[in-house]
């Protein structure tokens, strides 16, 4: 399911879901590579640090759950990849930890579009109050 409980093919899952969190994912990360080295304070380097990792660690879950998801679609995948996008593949069916992993993806997306249009204070999903904890 998508952000708002709509289908998704496997073709949005692997030319956007999945590309809009390595964006994401790599503006996050330099963002708080450049707080943590511009921190003149311990705590604000210690909370962005703290940050870092715990973002890597949702990062991490997130991938392994898509790759689960994935892997129960190897042969539609590799028809999907092979006609270069133009085939849209089946309708996936996650289970609850990938569809979690799904809209987590798709939210993570979100916050940072909004991060980089200066909507949100913080790069990191969750962390938008002064003291940066969730």
């Amino acid at each position: 399911m998508h952000h708002h409980g709509t289908p998704i093919t496997l073709n949005v899952l692997i030319y956007s879901i999945i590309p809009n969190l390595n964006s994401a994912e790599k503006l996050v990360f330099s963002t708080l590579e450049s707080l943590i080295e511009t921190a003149t304070n311990p705590l604000d380097i210690l909370k962005r640090t703290d940050q870092r990792q715990a973002f890597g660690l949702e990062i991490h879950r997130i991938r392994i759950n898509l790759e689960h998801l994935l892997s129960r679609y190897r042969t539609e995948l590799d028809a999907v990849l092979r006609s270069e996008g133009e085939y849209t593949g089946p309708v996936v069916e996650p289970d609850p930890q990938e569809a979690d992993a799904i809209r987590s993806a798709v939210d993570i997306y979100i916050h940072v579009c909004a991060f980089q249009r200066g909507e949100r204070p913080n790069p990191v999903p969750g962390h938008d109050s002064k003291l940066g904890k969730p």
